[in-house]
C-alpha cells in the first residue's frame, strides 16, 4: 500500500500530519496523542468521514477528554450519542476530566 503524504482536510494547516500518521496516532498507546487526533476529527471532519476513523464507542469512552471547539458542539455530540444509545457518562467537572493521567 502506497502511503500518501497529503494532510487530511480536517488537520489544521500548521500540523504536518499525513493520513498514515492519523491512523498510527489512533492506534497508539499514547493517550494524549490519540485524544488530540480524535479532537481534530470530531471538530473538523465531515460527519460521514468521522466514522472512517473512529467508532461510536471511542467517542463515548473519551467524550470528556476530547477538546471540543465549543460547549455547544460538545452538547450536540452528547445528544447524538444519547440518541443512538451510547450516552457518555455524567461528569461533574468536564475541565478536570481533560487532564490525562
Amino acid at each position: 500500500m502506497q502511503e500518501t503524504r497529503e494532510r487530511p482536510y480536517f488537520i489544521w494547516w500548521d500540523q504536518e500530519i499525513t493520513e498514515q500518521d492519523v491512523r498510527r496516532a489512533l492506534a497508539s498507546d499514547n493517550l494524549y496523542r490519540r485524544i488530540t487526533v480524535m479532537s481534530y476529527i470530531l471538530n473538523d471532519a465531515d460527519f460521514e468521514d468521522i466514522w472512517k476513523y473512529l467508532s461510536v464507542q471511542d467517542v463515548q469512552k473519551h467524550f470528556w477528554q476530547i477538546r471540543w471547539r465549543t460547549p455547544q458542539l460538545r452538547e450536540r455530540w452528547r445528544q447524538i450519542l444519547s440518541l443512538i444509545g451510547y450516552p457518555p457518562d455524567e461528569c461533574s467537572d468536564p475541565i478536570a476530566a481533560r487532564i490525562l493521567g
